[in-house]
């Protein structure tokens, strides 16, 4: 049977099993998979990456849409037909919270069945929306009409693009899912476009406060069992983990200091209709 895991108590009952992808005998025919990747001032030659990444997928019926957070690159974009370039006239700057929003919520009313979130500095491997489509139909065929898919990742350096590192006590049915490891069902299509609603404080945190809503909502959500993300870090602790010297600059740990700050419970309700109390920052977070 497929076991549906509570984001944060992730034990399994007596009689109860993580299915994973590897265990399915097929994939699910027709599903419309929409990838969303916003973009702010990353470089062509990093943008060229994630698109070549997407491009490549196995799972034939892939739409990519880019969305340019106040800066477009059209030149870049052009050179690429297929893919749907959404510019918003100003930038945002909120750790790509609110072009996502704007994507999914094109995804959605283009009637797409699946979308799966992609920042632009990471990549995915050619497997990665078979492995989602196939863990849907896998849960259909149990009889459980999946929410949300979650991905695994392998990190790596800039610069170092050949590491694959896997972040401690990140598995199969652990509390933190990145953002591009992320896929949502049309059966979630409510929190398709959330992004956009997330309080600025809480951007840093995006894909923490995304399944805490899944977990809010009880959706029913199922890992693939496979690292299909290819994740860049920035983080101070994945240097120490690569044995790469940490840089005086450029690590995204900073942003961590004033998550939640200012925010008042009356905005929370307002924006996510959560009553959600924020303290300090969460140590070693990487989002």
């Amino acid at each position: 049977m497929v076991r549906c895991i509570n984001l944060h108590n992730p034990l399994l009952t007596k009689g109860e099993r993580i299915v994973t992808v590897s265990e399915s005998s097929g994939c699910a025919a027709g599903l419309r998979v929409a990838v969303v990747t916003p973009y702010f001032k990353e470089s062509p030659a990093t943008l060229q990456r994630c698109l070549t990444s997407v491009r490549a997928q196995t799972y034939p019926q892939v739409v990519h849409y880019m969305v340019a957070d106040g800066f477009p690159q059209n030149a870049l974009l052009t050179q690429w037909p297929g893919v749907r370039h959404i510019q918003l006239p100003n930038g945002h700057a909120n750790f790509g919270c609110t072009p996502r929003g704007v994507g999914a919520q094109c995804a959605l009313a283009d009637g797409f069945d699946v979308v799966c979130f992609l920042d632009a500095d990471n990549l995915i491997e050619p497997e990665h929306v078979a492995t989602v489509v196939e863990t849907v139909a896998k849960a259909q065929a149990a009889g459980v009409a999946l929410d949300a898919v979650f991905s695994l990742r392998y990190l790596f350096l800039p610069g170092h693009e050949h590491l694959r590192l896997v972040a401690p006590r990140e598995d199969v049915g652990s509390g933190f899912v990145d953002t591009s490891c992320i896929s949502l069902t049309r059966s979630a299509g409510f929190l398709w476009g959330a992004w956009c609603q997330i309080p600025p404080s809480l951007t840093p945190i995006c894909d923490r406060v995304m399944c805490w809503l899944m977990q809010h909502h009880r959706l029913k959500v199922a890992w693939t069992g496979q690292r299909t993300v290819l994740y860049e870090s920035s983080w101070a602790h994945t240097y120490v983990q690569a044995g790469v010297p940490v840089p005086a600059s450029g690590t995204h740990d900073h942003t961590l200091r004033a998550v939640g700050q200012g925010l008042t419970p009356e905005e929370l309700w307002a924006r996510l209709r959560v009553r959600w109390t924020f303290g300090r920052p969460i140590d070693g977070a990487a989002s």
